[in-house]
């Protein structure tokens, strides 16, 4: 068993990093308007570049583990689902029930969940990472987009809700990268050197930029009068979501160990930032904005849990 001091000498950089940006921010040296292009940049050409760089370098079957999507697909479907019942229950409209659900099944994988593992696995977890932003992007936020908008619109079609979110989510250049660089990979396909040294360099810039502008956006948040709603969608991204992975885990011993652990350790993450931006467009964007901040300082304690447990 490693020694839990270990572990966190692991994982505390990480938060240092966003314990900075928020520090830089709130103290008025680094306006927060200044934030959002760092985040840009990141999302949508750092990550990207580093995405295309791991998957272009590998063979195909290397890559594509349908065992890993379906454990992370069914486990993150189980989260949702939980948490829109519960919400259900306390007699919430079918919109917020889709908001909350989301809440407890998109991990902040891009920005916080993609420096940590490959902190702790090496270049080796850039192929599960990759898997689960396909889950993310073109399962779960469909999904709940569809049903949000089904819950406003009493005439919406599901079916038709979830096909019209696709075409906005396929031109994301995350998804471009993916697309892009199991091309490359599948017809051997490879940039001039020129090109790849960009991309190096590009890949380079992703860690330390992306936990700093994670603290920045924290902010400014407000949670005060929204201790249910909160809790629960707390409890669900970093409760239950990853304990969902583990059980769906179990029924599929075949997937590789190191899938398994990055799955647990994405799960673990807080929910992705996009969630308060969706939540505007639905009229929800206070508490969805909100739970960023107390589920960012809490998954401090369960990632480190969680790597304590798999290290055993």
């Amino acid at each position: 068993m490693q020694d839990f001091t270990y572990i966190l000498s692991l994982t505390s950089p990480t938060f240092l990093l966003i314990a900075l940006g928020y520090l830089v921010v709130k103290s008025g040296w680094m306006p927060k308007e200044n934030v959002r292009p760092l985040a840009w940049f990141v999302v949508n050409i750092g990550l990207p570049a580093a995405m295309f760089k791991a998957l272009s370098s590998r063979p195909f079957q290397d890559i594509l583990h349908y065992d890993y999507l379906l454990v992370y697909g069914l486990g993150s479907l189980l989260s949702f689902a939980t948490l829109f019942i519960l919400t259900r229950m306390r007699n919430k409209s079918f919109t917020e029930c889709a908001l909350f659900g989301l809440g407890a099944s998109l991990a902040n994988s891009l920005m916080i969940g993609f420096p940590i593992v490959t902190q702790l696995f090496g270049d080796d977890a850039v192929v599960p990472f990759t898997l689960t932003l396909i889950i993310e992007n073109l399962f779960i936020l469909p999904l709940a987009l569809a049903l949000a908008d089904t819950g406003q619109q009493k005439n919406s079609h599901f079916l038709l809700a979830f096909i019209k979110s696709l075409p906005q989510l396929i031109k994301n250049p995350v998804i471009l990268s993916i697309a892009l660089g199991l091309i490359s990979t599948i017809f051997n396909i490879h940039p001039p050197k020129l090109v790849n040294n960009i991309i190096d360099a590009l890949a380079m810039t992703v860690g330390g930029l992306c936990l700093f502008a994670i603290g920045g956006m924290l902010v400014g948040l407000k949670t005060k009068g929204m201790v249910t709603d909160l809790s629960s969608i707390v409890m669900g991204k970093l409760i239950i979501h990853p304990l969902s992975i583990f059980i769906v885990i179990l029924f599929f011993p075949s997937v590789p160990l190191l899938y398994q652990h990055v799955g647990i350790l994405l799960a673990c993450m807080p929910m992705f930032s996009v969630l308060a931006i969706i939540g505007m467009r639905y009229n929800h964007g206070e508490v969805c904005s909100a739970v960023l901040l107390p589920t960012t300082v809490g998954s401090f304690i369960t990632i480190n849990i969680a790597m304590w447990i798999i290290s055993t």
